[in-house]
């Protein structure tokens, strides 16, 4: 983590790095040879949100105000960013880097991941997979939707809501991402659709049965 943080510092020499992460594969246990290395960072001093790629990493940096909107999913930030709002679970089990002035703020948002965060995180996934369907019906993203359904089957087991995937969506998800390119990713296409219209219906009934 010292040479991402002093790659960040350099870059962006007049800000406060306040955290940095791994998101995306990493974050998610996800990750082999082929994954990207998505590494999310929070600066003090930075305004916005930008998407920076540099040598073999992609950095999603975000302004200390702009990661919480994230995080809390303001429609002022775009589902895209909204929807990988679940990266913070795997904080702890990963290296990162904290700066002691942003812990208090970052324990609230990680401690915040209640029925109200899953319904919001399932909006934002919806969002976003669905726009990317209708263009592309066997885009890599798409198993994201096996893997929410996954995590939704364990919630509803156990009561707890993190990164836990259930089978048989732990083994879908894999087969989906090592397939995506070929063509046997043909039969996923209308499962695909099944799991947008599953995760609809989940959060109706989330939101009949009270977010409270």
């Amino acid at each position: 983590m010292n040479k991402i943080y002093n790659m960040v510092k350099e870059v962006f020499p007049n800000t406060e790095i306040l955290l940095i992460y791994y998101g995306g594969s990493k974050a998610y246990g996800l990750d082999d040879k082929s994954s990207d290395i998505d590494l999310t960072v929070v600066l003090d001093g930075f305004k916005g949100i930008l998407h920076l790629h540099i040598g073999e990493y992609d950095f999603f940096v975000f302004s200390k105000e702009t990661f919480i909107q994230r995080q809390q999913f303001d429609d002022s930030i775009i589902a895209y960013h909204r929807q990988a709002a679940d990266n913070i679970m795997g904080i702890y089990s990963d290296e990162y880097y904290l700066n002691p002035k942003f812990s208090d703020e970052l324990e609230k948002l990680v401690n915040n991941i209640d029925r109200n965060f899953i319904c919001n995180f399932i909006e934002a996934l919806l969002i976003y997979e669905r726009s990317k369907y209708e263009i592309n019906k066997t885009s890599k993203t798409h198993y994201h939707l096996f893997r929410l359904r996954g995590m939704l089957d364990h919630y509803d087991r156990t009561g707890i809501f993190d990164l836990t995937i259930d089978e048989p969506w732990y083994t879908t998800m894999l087969d989906y991402k090592s397939n995506y390119k070929n063509e046997k990713v043909k039969k996923y296409v209308d499962e695909i659709q099944n799991q947008l219209d599953y995760l609809e219906n989940y959060r109706k009934e989330m939101i009949d049965n009270g977010l409270g």
